[in-house]
């Protein structure tokens, strides 16, 4: 009997419309045959290059939800720039140092630049000068965001020294109140706008060089383009969130208004799920608008595809993060239920979305 992890029952109250309403939650979400390799790709590569990766944060897994029908090395090296991107959110006082390694320079000391070196290398080789222009793009603002959403720096005044140490003799403080949850935001289009900035506008960029083909230039530019490429990037940092202030709060909900704030970006998953699904039915006119050959078509398809994908598999994480082990089913009454639920989702709705 193999083991999954089951929601805690507040939790599981909070997430449920998104496998009430999205049909395609119902069902295991597939998974790379290598997560393993792929796993211990990743594991090597921190090692080799010293930057430290969370093996809670079970990157492995993402990458192998998003690119499942990948080959592992496409996989791998999506997993790896995941880990990169949610290293430099901690360190983005290396973007300077990193500007300049794509520029071509040498890395500085620091883990976060060599890995970049190494990352770039691999990805940018083959990419044209637009794409170049649309990662580096990307970071840029991914920095901008980072330094408008941090708190000042806390220094103490002159006339106001920190206070001494307690003395050995005094008697013991009471130990230090747990850290408050960080309170979910509420959904507007321009927090939106600032929520996928900071999660890294670049994300979906780098399904690109992963997948070995380049979306042209008129058509990354295009508004339904652009379009379904802000509908994943929502998903994927309102996933953050949630994902954010259940760690911190313990497991806890943080009260009336905590609840309702979480019910706020589940709701507006579904939605966003849905505007996503909607804008990816519109890449067939686009291809036909901007006269892509078939060769071409195919390639800008295969990175639409993989936008929900990789929209699925943050979904995904955020059911792992809020679950604790339990029993599952056996591998062949999950394959049943796998197919049970494509039959109906495409006997429901066009976008996977339950009315």
């Amino acid at each position: 009997m193999r083991t999954q992890l089951r929601t805690p029952p507040r939790t599981a109250a909070l997430l449920a419309p998104l496998t009430e309403r999205l049909a395609a939650m119902s069902a295991p979400c597939p998974m790379h045959p290598s997560v393993h390799r792929i796993e211990a790709a990743l594991i090597e590569w921190s090692r080799l290059t010293g930057l430290e990766v969370d093996r809670a944060a079970a990157l492995h897994r993402v990458a192998g939800r998003a690119l499942a029908r990948c080959d592992t090395g496409a996989a791998a090296l999506f997993a790896r720039w995941l880990a990169w991107a949610r290293r430099f959110r901690e360190e983005s006082d290396a973007y300077a140092g990193v500007l300049m390694v794509a520029e071509g320079a040498e890395p500085g000391p620091r883990p976060v630049e060599r890995a970049f070196a190494g990352l770039w290398r691999e990805s940018a080789a083959d990419m044209g000068p637009e794409w170049r222009e649309r990662f580096l793009a990307g970071l840029t603002a991914q920095r901008a965001a980072l330094l408008d959403a941090a708190p000042p720096a806390s220094r103490h005044s002159p006339a106001s020294p920190p206070p001494p140490p307690a003395s050995r003799h005094s008697p013991a403080s009471p130990p230090p109140a747990p850290p408050a949850a960080p309170p979910l935001p509420l959904w507007t289009a321009d927090r939106s706008a600032r929520g996928r900035a900071v999660s890294g506008p670049y994300l979906f960029d780098l399904v690109e060089p992963c997948l070995g083909v380049e979306v042209p230039a008129r058509v990354a530019a295009d508004r339904r383009w652009r379009a379904l490429v802000e509908a994943g990037g929502d998903v994927v940092a309102w996933c953050g969130d949630f994902t954010a202030g259940h760690r911190t709060a313990g497991h806890r909900t943080t009260g009336h208004r905590g609840e309702a704030a979480a019910e706020r970006i589940v709701e507006r998953l579904v939605a966003r799920m849905e505007e996503l699904w909607t804008a990816a039915w519109t890449v067939p006119v686009l291809v036909e608008r901007h006269g892509l050959g078939p060769a071409a078509g195919r390639d800008v398809t295969r990175v639409a595809c993989a936008f929900l994908t990789v929209s699925r598999a943050h979904l995904e994480h955020l059911l792992d993060s809020c679950r604790t082990p339990a029993a599952s089913p056996a591998p062949a009454v999950q394959k049943a239920q796998t197919r049970d639920v494509q039959e109906a989702q495409t006997r429901e709705s066009p976008t996977g979305v339950r009315r």
